[in-house]
């Protein structure tokens, strides 16, 4: 078995790691495993001297059965079994002997098996055996009822403990980082102190008046209460008075009143001195022995509760701090709040500072300052190199300067032009007067080409130095629509949650719920608990938007919460829905088609239909066109607002076709599936075709393709919409149609029956193809909405 094989390999390591180094080396996990098995060994032990109900002792069958069936759970059994023989004797203990070593073989033999892994499986288990053990017992010692409700109360608490160990094991078991724990886990804890405690009682000191045990369940008391306030003061305050009168036998319940009252009022001083919980605790035990005062004298209560408080005022502060921090339920009510609004600030400071910087740079980039690549100085250049050992160096320009510089200032416009200059741009008395005249104009022709190439470097610099300081204006825009968001508060809805907790407990399910309504007013329903499959099943989510009165779309699982459970959020259905085709065909002769298209929804019900065209066809192409889909797509998805996800595309595709030399068309519709108000953006892309009833229109735009330009003006062509069920919009890349011969693809979408968009795209895809296939890239994608 897959256990006994670890051990094994475990200790061969051993004996060779003793053979090669002479020593038996313990590391840190085996360490930690050691210091387990001897908790669970010392607890087993303890455990089974508790006894309740005239002579009851399930405590210990239960460490034996949450501890599973490797080593820990032998060790439990080891302990359960010398606490038992300890406590009852051989002919007592001997029973439940026997129960704890049938419940860890049977641990043992089916641990490998799924059903062993279910939760329910050994509380069973350990009940079962524990009264298969108890009955021959119980057969011996008569039939009386109070002995058959103490037996089976016996096998109930043998079987719940199983589960309720098990959770209090589980924050060490799953090693997660330290937090605040769950109510299960602190109630479990709870259980688990009570009935150590309940063993522990048994110590007496000091002539057999004070009990150890009440000693630790008031100290214990005093520490929950200070630490964790009103609601962990009471419970475990109950919690102990309830397993110290147990331990005595039941029937006085005045260890449960002082525990509890005392566990209350010192919860409501929180926060206060050590000194102050202290003195509470010891007066309200006193005032409560005194209202008792007829029923006999507890003072030994009020002896183990002072004894406690000097204990409590003696523990170190670090372990008052980490209990705190354990029983840490909730924030305080404005910290969600206040967390909020200093984000908010600093993302808006940011902004500020990234728009300040903007508007610092803006003015340095206006015009270019002049430079050498004034064209004027051609000639300068040119004389200086030909003209310096001329004979008629002086004659040309000092004597005649003006002729020489009209007939040069005349030349330049046609050098300008051209790219280079001729002998026919010179007038004939410059150029024949001349004695280096060829020499001259090859200079002249250089210095030019060196010019041009000067200014368009300076040209293209400015621009890109331009398109960085428009980012930051970009960047400082979606700052400040991000602490924009985050300024609008969510509007909760307490009757709707109300209303959906009931229904989460009418299901068994635990958990917390939260209902709300977003920036846009759309309901919005979070559930988050340890298992939430129920709400995953269609008849389920009916039921739940029949509870909260509005239509929901199936729950999106989100990252698991802190505590491991599932994280469901439900969201308000959209009063409309659309129906996309999409088809497509590569150019002929080409496998790749460049053309790209892509659809998303955002859980704000906004539908995104997209569609680019790189320039050109095959692979390169298409790798411009998946390119721009996929940044656009996660802009999109971040929450940026069309228009500025487009001109930033923009401005990222121009800086990369400077290297690349490609440009993309961009189509993309916007559509609130809400309210049914759309947009169209267009970057260079082919026109976009909208049927309303038998009547079809045609949306086009003037803007040239993403990347080939950028600039403050170039902006995306933008064109608003209002549609209704019942339409349908297609876009189409210029493969299929460019606008000029389009009436065919205008009778199609005319005689469209609403039926199926994907056989209409295919329809417009095929149209007028031959063998050979088609000139260009041809995509499609047809969107028809309805009412949901």
């Amino acid at each position: 078995m897959a256990v006994k094989v670890g051990w094994k390999a475990r200790a061969a390591q051993a004996r060779e790691e003793m053979a090669r180094t002479g020593k038996l080396v313990l590391r840190a996990p085996a360490l930690v495993r050691g210091a387990e098995y001897l908790i669970r060994f010392t607890l087993s032990a303890v455990l089974a001297g508790a006894e309740i109900l005239n002579g009851c002792a399930p405590f210990g069958l239960s460490m034996v059965g949450c501890s599973g069936s490797g080593l820990g759970g032998f060790a439990a059994l080891l302990g359960a079994c010398f606490g038992y023989l300890a406590f009852r004797g051989l002919t007592e203990g001997l029973r439940y002997v026997a129960a704890a070593i049938l419940i860890f073989s049977v641990a043992f033999a089916f641990f490998d098996i799924k059903l062993y892994r279910q939760a329910w499986f050994m509380p069973v288990v350990t009940a079962a055996l524990s009264g298969a053990t108890g009955f021959v017992y119980l057969g011996e010692g008569g039939w009386e009822v109070a002995t058959v409700i103490f037996f089976l109360t016996e096998l109930l608490l043998s079987g719940a403990c199983v589960y309720f160990y098990r959770t209090a094991f589980s924050p060490w078991l799953d090693k997660r980082e330290e937090g605040e724990l769950s109510t299960r886990q602190l109630a479990s804890l709870f259980i688990l102190g009570s009935t150590v405690l309940i063993s522990l009682a048994q110590l007496t000191l000091v002539g057999d008046v004070i009990s150890a045990g009440r000693v630790l369940a008031a100290l214990a008391v005093m520490v929950f209460s200070s630490q964790g306030g009103l609601g962990p003061g009471a419970a475990a305050g109950v919690a102990a008075g309830l397993s110290m009168d147990l331990a005595r036998g039941g029937g006085d319940w005045s260890c449960t009143v002082c525990y509890g009252c005392a566990g209350l009022v010192t919860g409501a001083f929180q926060g206060r001195s050590r000194t102050g919980c202290a003195v509470a605790y010891v007066l309200t035990n006193a005032v409560v022995v005194l209202w008792a005062w007829e029923g006999g004298a507890q003072l030994p209560l009020l002896y183990e509760v002072f004894t406690a408080s000097v204990l409590f005022l003696l523990l170190p502060e670090q372990l008052l701090r980490k209990v705190r921090t354990r029983l840490s339920r909730e924030r305080s009510p404005g910290t969600a709040d206040r967390a909020a609004a200093y984000v908010r600030d600093r993302l808006t400071q940011t902004a500020e500072a990234f728009r300040a910087l903007y508007e610092s740079m803006r003015g340095s980039f206006r015009g270019a300052a002049p430079n050498d690549a004034d064209l004027s100085s051609v000639f300068d250049r040119a004389a200086d190199k030909v003209c310096r050992r001329c004979a008629l160096r002086d004659a040309c320009w000092q004597r005649d300067y003006n002729t020489t510089f009209a007939a040069l200032n005349d030349a330049l416009p046609a050098m300008a032009e051209r790219g280079r200059g001729e002998a026919g741009d010179f007038p004939k008395h410059f150029s024949t007067r001349c004695l280096h005249f060829p020499q001259f104009l090859t200079a002249a022709n250089e210095a030019l080409t060196a010019a041009l190439c000067r200014r368009q470097y300076q040209s293209r610099l400015q621009e890109n130095r331009a398109a960085v300081f428009r980012q930051y204006g970009t960047l400082s825009a979606l700052l400040g629509q991000a602490a924009s968001e985050l300024s609008e508060a969510l509007t909760p809805d307490p009757v709707r949650e109300k209303r959906l907790r009931r229904h989460l407990t009418a299901l068994g399910l635990e958990g917390d719920a939260w209902v709300y309504y977003d920036q846009a007013g759309h309901l919005r329903c979070e559930v988050a608990g340890p298992d939430l499959s129920p709400l995953r099943q269609e008849p389920e989510r009916a039921a739940l938007s029949a509870l909260l009165g509005v239509p929901l779309h199936a729950g999106e699982a989100e990252p698991p919460t802190a505590a491991g459970g599932e994280h469901l959020v439900f969201t308000q259905a959209e009063p409309l829905q659309a129906v996309m085709g999409a088809a497509a065909r590569q150019k002929g002769g080409e496998t790749v088609s460049g053309d790209a298209g892509g659809l998303l929804r955002t859980p704000e019900g906004l539908l995104y239909v997209m569609l680019c065209d790189g320039m050109g066809s095959g692979p390169a192409a298409g790798r411009e066109s998946k390119l721009a889909v996929r940044l656009l797509e996660q802009f999109l998805r971040a929450g940026v607002q069309a228009e500025t996800a487009l001109k930033t595309l923009n401005a990222a595709l121009a800086l990369r076709s400077e290297e690349e030399g490609g440009f993309t068309t961009v189509d993309l519709l916007e559509l609130d599936l809400f309210t049914g108000a759309a947009a169209l953006y267009k970057y260079g892309a082919a026109p976009t075709y909208l049927r309303r009833g038998t009547s079809v229109s045609r949306v086009t735009g003037t803007a040239l393709p993403a990347g080939l330009t950028d600039g403050e003006r170039t902006t995306p062509d933008v064109t608003r919409l209002q549609l209704e069920a019942g339409d349908t919009v297609v876009l189409v890349s210029d493969g299929v149609a460019d606008g000029r011969e389009d009436q065919w693809l205008r009778d199609a979408l005319a005689a469209f029956d609403g039926e199926s968009p994907k056989d209409l795209a295919r329809e417009l895809v095929a149209a007028g193809t031959d063998e050979a296939g088609p000139r260009d890239d041809r995509t499609a994608l047809v969107v028809r909405l309805s009412a949901r």
